[in-house]
């Protein structure tokens, strides 16, 4: 019998070494996961398919059903990882989760959308925990990158979400794509106006979905450019309930790139809480006040 050749893109695009230390954390964190299953402290996400593989499955125990996505790389692994395995956007370890939950059911039986937009999307594995968590809301997923924009399609094929070529800042300009070798979750944006990149403010994606869509989630995750995002122009901060958003000073030291997020945040009524790698800002006036 002739053996089976497999597809070309059956395997992600690790290296020997790579595939053998992701999957032996994968092995390491599976049965891990299974102890504690019999204990009963069971999570939501499990990832089922071995990192070498570029299609992954992973079982969401909340919904009881199977998510597939694709990844390409060792990179690819590590956002589901964070973001599935380690349910990074999660609302459950916060104090306010019920609450948080609540408003977006209230949101929905008042006949409005929730919106979240996922600023920074990579390979679209954030829009699609959003699109599987909360799946009457719009999600607006902007990425800078065509071809991280191009699985981030792949991996969100439903509908209700729209995907922006772009790059997202405190206003409407153009700018350059700065690709410092560490992966594509690593591309940063610096303006230029005759850059080929576009960059669109926040402010114009929420005009642009209208009054039926109401602010729900923003996460933020854009390598930097946060600095520029919140220098002016944030009026839309407080009409988000929850803002999610990992600052990179650890990554551009003696920058005070948060400086303008800080003092931006500081001056609303917002909680702050920190959890992993991100930020989690939640708005005490927006949760107190029903549906409009």
């Amino acid at each position: 019998m002739v053996p089976s050749i497999p597809m070309p893109d059956m395997f992600t695009r690790m290296s020997s070494r790579e595939r053998f230390k992701s999957s032996l954390r994968w092995t390491k964190e599976s049965v891990e996961s299974l102890g504690l299953w019999l204990l009963g402290r069971r999570s939501r996400f499990y990832v089922l398919t071995p990192p070498f593989m570029t299609r992954q499955v992973i079982y969401d125990r909340k919904q009881r059903k199977l998510v597939h996505v694709r990844i390409r790389d060792t990179v690819d692994w590590h956002v589901i990882q964070q973001i599935f395995s380690g349910n990074d956007y999660g609302f459950e370890a916060l104090a306010r989760c019920e609450e948080l939950e609540a408003h977006y059911r209230n949101l929905v039986a008042s006949n409005k959308v929730p919106l979240i937009l996922d600023c920074g999307a990579n390979s679209g594995m954030a829009t699609r925990f959003f699109k599987e968590t909360y799946p009457c809301a719009r999600v607006v997923a902007v990425e800078p990158d065509e071809d991280n924009l191009k699985l981030a399609k792949a991996n969100n094929s439903g509908e209700g979400i729209e995907f922006l070529l772009a790059g997202i800042g405190s206003t409407d300009s153009r700018g350059k794509l700065i690709d410092e070798g560490k992966g594509n979750w690593a591309y940063r944006i610096s303006t230029d106006p005759d850059g080929p990149v576009e960059i669109v403010s926040v402010n114009t994606v929420l005009a642009r979905n209208g009054a039926s869509s109401v602010p729900f989630i923003v996460k933020i995750d854009i390598e930097g450019f946060e600095s520029d995002l919140f220098s002016k122009h944030t009026e839309w901060i407080d009409r988000f309930p929850v803002l999610i958003i990992e600052l990179h000073d650890w990554m551009l030291p003696r920058t005070a790139n948060s400086r303008n997020f800080l003092q931006q945040i500081s001056r609303l009524d917002r909680d702050f809480v920190y959890r992993g790698e991100n930020v989690f800002s939640i708005s005490n006036a927006a949760l107190s006040s029903p549906p409009h």
